[in-house]
């Protein structure tokens, strides 16, 4: 009888010993653990279950791109210039021209991305990318077509005045930079190019599930 006593009392000194090692020693496997590309494993008792952050991985896609071209807006223009001048002091008309410039233009359309210039939030449910409205991410790059002089003046020197209009072209283009990207297209464009970059990367991460819809907030 003693040794039986003896030998259920050891048993159970076992089973708590194990007991106090899995709930003390085992709760650390219980704490989500992170690895670098953004994926969270939170391992239960009875099942293991996996979740994506897709916000890190957002932000880490982003954080990439100090700047994201979604649109090139392309244009030609032909800018008319009427010259006009004369001799003071002398009975002489005045001499007019007239000169026609035709150049080509090209907006870059994008996101600027630099820390501080957006912001993620949401998860699996839905992301939401805050960020400023689409620029220019850079200067507007101007070419020369070609010229004309339409009316020539006897006081005139056309070739000083077309010299001087090619140098006021990228003036020019710049300052149309507003109208450009104030056009109702720029924003879906813009936003479609953006969802095209990150959506793959979501879609990898979910690994065969399905990847949060995206939409855009402005500043």
């Amino acid at each position: 009888m003693k040794r039986g006593t003896l030998l259920a009392a050891v048993s159970a000194l076992a089973l708590a010993k194990g007991g106090y090692y899995y709930f003390s020693h085992g709760d650390q496997s219980l704490a989500p653990t992170m690895n670098q590309t953004g994926e969270a494993t939170d391992r239960g008792i009875i099942v293991e279950r996996k979740t994506v952050d897709y916000e890190a991985i957002i932000k880490t896609a982003l954080t990439e791109q100090a700047s994201f071209l979604t649109a090139t807006l392309k244009r030609d223009v032909a800018h008319i210039q009427h010259l006009e001048t004369s001799i003071r002091y002398t009975p002489f008309p005045s001499s007019r021209a007239t000169v026609r410039v035709k150049y080509h233009v090209e907006y870059p359309i994008g996101y600027v991305l630099r820390p501080g210039q957006f912001a993620v939030s949401g998860g699996a449910g839905g992301l939401v990318i805050t960020l400023h409205l689409p620029q220019l991410i850079a200067r507007p790059s101007v070419r020369l077509l070609s010229y004309d002089v339409l009316e020539s003046g006897i006081l005139i020197d056309e070739k000083a005045a077309l010299l001087e209009l090619q140098q006021n072209i990228q003036p020019q283009a710049e300052s149309r930079a507003r109208e450009v990207l104030d056009r109702p297209d720029v924003i879906p464009a813009s936003e479609r190019a953006l969802r095209g970059l990150l959506q793959p990367i979501l879609a990898r991460a979910a690994d065969g599930g399905a990847p949060p819809p995206i939409t855009f907030n402005y500043r």
